[in-house]
């Protein structure tokens, strides 16, 4: 199973880890995989290219922790496309509830 946990602070998405494999299909053909991969990197790459604010990333192959840089330039665009990529991984894990869980930490 994967599992996205999202930590908060004053109203912002501060932290999160990704861990595991959703064991939906073969590997290299697992979609919801794929899917949750998607979004996660599409949300950091973005916060770097789109808005010039990279994100503090470890990536072991097992876990991906990324952090948000305090005094980052855009903070408000950074936390909006962190939600998006959360609300896309919410709606992956409610399709897909055996698979993908959200734990949001405030």
């Amino acid at each position: 199973m994967i599992r996205l946990h999202v930590e908060e602070r004053d109203g912002r998405i501060r932290r999160f880890t990704v861990r595991g494999h959703a064991g939906a299909g073969p590997a290299g053909r697992d979609i919801v995989c794929a899917a949750v991969s998607a979004l996660v990197l599409n949300a950091i790459n973005s916060c770097e290219v789109l808005l010039g604010c990279p994100l503090s990333v470890h990536d072991d192959g097992e876990t991906l922790e990324c952090r948000v840089p305090s005094g980052v330039r855009a903070p408000a665009e950074v936390d909006l496309l962190l939600r998006s990529m959360v609300f896309g991984v919410q709606q992956t894990a409610d399709a897909h509830p055996k698979h993908v869980a959200v734990l949001i930490q405030s």
